[in-house]
């Protein structure tokens, strides 16, 4: 799930409070449903090798990540312990699928695939890269592939990162833009595409560039951020359907009104993102739209009030597995609540498309909440989701990201 950026519910009912006390899981044991569904890391790939809790049940996801649990009432809570060493857990809260694909949260990055992309930049301006003038080359692809780099001659060279299969297939976009004083873009002066470039692990590929001068139009969008938050940043990206991505603004402007250029006849549309702060700075949120064709005008975005912890408050001592930790809901959001203590202490993350939960008793599993500790608490929404569930439908974020994210933070002291 791409919760890389950082980085979706109509909540549901509230959440049931996980286990405590001496239950050795969440529950959902005692039912006649069968639970068959996938184990995945921030890229949506499989995770082999994870312990999956319900009630009373485990098992153990094989290479494809998958794993299968009977006698399950729903809805139920499910638990995904992450491989050793690392002390963490990753909790989801009444989900009723029985054949959700669920990301662990404390799953790392898989091994990087790169390859190297070069060529030379023919038509344009000569390239060059300085505070308000930019030239970047980016590699464009469906899958979750990564490489892009301002450049100030020709040839270029770029490295490109993936993970998954050792071949990919994408594009090679090259732009040169200008920014004001504020790097909010202005203008846009040169382009140009190749397309079906097929990469493999370790490669040297050669994709020449050839730039012409876009046609270009306006997109207008005007953003309210929620009460008691100001504007800090508003960015400008052009999509494209190939996969790739390009950033050409980030302004620190609070300003809720954004009118820039848009190439028109590229094939390039804009996702336009503002972010706000609130007034202590403990809270943020963003929220974006996407897809904006040029000419669009009179676009409106309204940045969701962040989830906030209510209970415990923010230095609470006492805190255990009986607290019922509650925080104001986003609509249409999911929910992930950041547990983290210190040294080896074990880490937490409850994802819940309600506002309530408890801090899961896994004790049995070696993962016991510590007395006498701090925590940190990070709250994370995002969305949007119809529910939780719609979320573990591919437990994978749009490649464009989530349409608002809010976090805030708090922390306490446990018995």
């Amino acid at each position: 799930m791409h919760l890389r950026r950082l980085l979706p519910l109509l909540p549901a009912a509230l959440a049931s409070l996980l286990a405590c006390g001496g239950d050795s899981g969440p529950p959902g044991g005692g039912g006649s449903a069968t639970i068959a569904g996938h184990v995945v890391d921030g890229f949506g790939l499989p995770v082999a090798g994870r312990t999956v809790i319900i009630g009373s049940s485990s098992t153990t996801t094989d290479p494809s990540g998958a794993f299968s649990l009977s006698g399950v009432a729903t809805p139920y809570d499910l638990v995904i312990l992450a491989a050793a060493p690392t002390r963490a857990a990753t909790v989801y809260i009444q989900l009723t699928r029985t054949d959700p694909t669920l990301p662990d949260l404390a799953a790392p990055d898989p091994p990087a695939l790169t390859a190297t992309v070069k060529g030379a930049i023919s038509g344009g301006a000569p390239p060059q890269t300085t505070l308000l003038n930019r030239t970047a080359v980016v590699w464009g692809s469906p899958d979750q592939a990564f490489g892009g780099d301002y450049v100030n001659s020709s040839p270029y060279s770029i490295d490109v990162s993936w993970a998954g299969a050792t071949t990919i297939t994408g594009a090679v976009h090259g732009l040169q833009w200008t920014l004001d004083d504020n790097f909010t873009v202005t203008d846009y002066v040169s382009h140009g595409v190749k397309s079906g470039v097929t990469l493999s692990s370790a490669a040297t590929v050669t994709a020449d560039l050839a730039l012409t001068a876009p046609l270009k139009d306006t997109i207008s969008v005007t953003a309210t951020p929620p009460s008691g938050h100001e504007i800090f940043e508003r960015d400008v990206t052009l999509t494209f359907d190939d996969g790739t991505s390009i950033p050409v603004s980030g302004d620190g402007l609070d300003a809720g009104s954004l009118q820039v250029p848009v190439p028109s006849d590229i094939g390039a549309k804009a996702l336009v993102l503002f972010r706000a702060l609130s007034a202590d700075g403990s809270m943020e949120t963003d929220a974006q739209l996407s897809g904006l064709a040029p000419g669009t005008s009179g676009a409106a975005l309204s940045l969701p009030a962040p989830a906030r912890l209510t209970a415990p408050a923010d230095g609470a001592t006492g805190v255990d597995t009986s607290t019922d930790l509650v925080w104001t809901p986003v609509t249409a959001g999911v929910h992930v609540i950041f547990l983290n203590g210190t040294a080896n202490d074990p880490s937490y993350a409850i994802v819940s498309g309600g506002s309530r939960a408890r801090i899961p008793d896994l004790s049995a599993h070696g993962l016991g909440l510590p007395s006498g500790h701090a925590y940190d608490l990070a709250l994370l929404a995002f969305g949007s989701y119809a529910s939780i569930d719609a979320f573990a439908q591919t437990g994978v974020l749009p490649k464009e990201g989530p349409a608002f994210q809010t976090l805030s933070f708090s922390g306490f002291t446990t018995r």
